[in-house]
């Protein structure tokens, strides 16, 4: 079995969802995580993830120390910009490792390696197509893949240097491995969560698979995670490799952190699930939907101290785009 260890610099107050991201990495108990934070909450670190003490600066000073141009580290934030270089930065930690990885911490993990099985990793350098979770075989020559410079493209020294906030471990990556003719596995075995919608609808899925965003809920049970929802006044049940639940208000009211907990996570929120039966196709309909107005109150109220004129304008442009299919120009 290949060994695969997660790097997760996180720095300021880690979020109300920190436990239960800790209680799905612990039933993944071949993978490890690092996590550098200088947050000392008193919370229940599993075995497999390995929490580093520190301050910003000192991150922040392993960087510029990295490279031989002017970088700029001016925010936690600016930390995420720099996510394809994690196995060159913190090689020191990596050693043991096949593969390296980067994530967020806004997940629930299911079981990872239900999909990312010895058969993917013998075939591929670089796992995940988006910046909540991928990786990447950790040897030199794939390490340093991000220095690639592809021809009318933001390459690694424009966003390093603090001249754009361009999605690199994203965008930039994805265009350096087209530009090099490198296949890569991309498929969408994760359930990322638009965050405007007011009921659970997934992105990153077949036009085709549409009808299952109509009403549906999510079940963690003992390690594995569940999408079951209703087609046609029947239950159908998929299994995702983590849930991202990317900015949505949801509200974290489990307790039970135990290997064998269940959650049931509906729009915005989740909950400790007691019942000792399948979910059906009543309670489905039932919380698979929230009220418009009183939702949208409730994503204001959560993103209150992120709210600011120019986020405005660019999600009223991705409304746009989404909504009635306008194509705006870059500039």
């Amino acid at each position: 079995m290949r060994s695969i260890c997660y790097i997760v610099p996180y720095f300021g107050k880690l979020p109300n969802n920190f436990q239960l991201w800790l209680n799905s990495c612990s039933t993944n108990i071949t993978i490890d995580w690092i996590v550098f934070t200088n947050d000392k909450t008193n919370y229940i670190y599993p075995k497999n993830v390995n929490v580093h003490y520190c301050e910003f600066d000192e991150i922040k000073k392993m960087i510029i120390n990295h490279f031989d141009f002017d970088v700029k580290v001016d925010s936690y934030w600016c930390l995420s910009l720099f996510k394809p270089a994690y196995g060159e930065i913190f090689k020191d930690y990596l050693v043991n490792y096949d593969f390296w990885g980067h994530c967020d911490v806004d997940v629930l993990w299911g079981d990872i390696r239900n999909f990312i099985t010895d058969d993917v990793l013998a075939k591929y350098d670089k796992i995940g197509f988006q910046g909540h979770s991928t990786l990447y075989r950790n040897d030199s020559s794939v390490n340093e893949r991000y220095k690639t410079i592809v021809p009318n493209e933001i390459n690694y020294i424009d966003v390093f240097s603090g001249k754009t906030k361009y999605s690199f471990d994203e965008n930039g990556m994805e265009k350096i491995y087209n530009y090099l003719n490198i296949e890569y596995y991309k498929e969408p075995v994760f359930a990322h969560l638009r965050k405007y919608e007011y009921n659970f609808s997934l992105a990153h899925l077949p036009k085709e698979d549409e009808y299952k965003n109509k009403n549906q809920v999510f079940l963690w049970d003992s390690g594995k995670l569940y999408r079951e929802y209703v087609y046609q006044k029947k239950v159908y049940i998929e299994e995702f490799m983590y849930i991202h639940f990317f900015c949505r208000p949801i509200t974290f009211h489990a307790q039970n952190f135990s290997h064998t907990a269940k959650y049931l996570i509906y729009p915005d929120d989740l909950i400790d699930y007691i019942g000792n039966n399948e979910l059906n196709y009543k309670l489905i309909m039932k919380k698979s939907k929230k009220k418009r107005f009183r939702f949208f109150i409730k994503v204001l109220y959560y993103n209150r101290k992120k709210v600011t004129l120019k986020k405005i304008f660019f999600n009223i442009k991705w409304l746009l785009i989404k909504k009635l299919g306008l194509k705006i120009e870059r500039r």
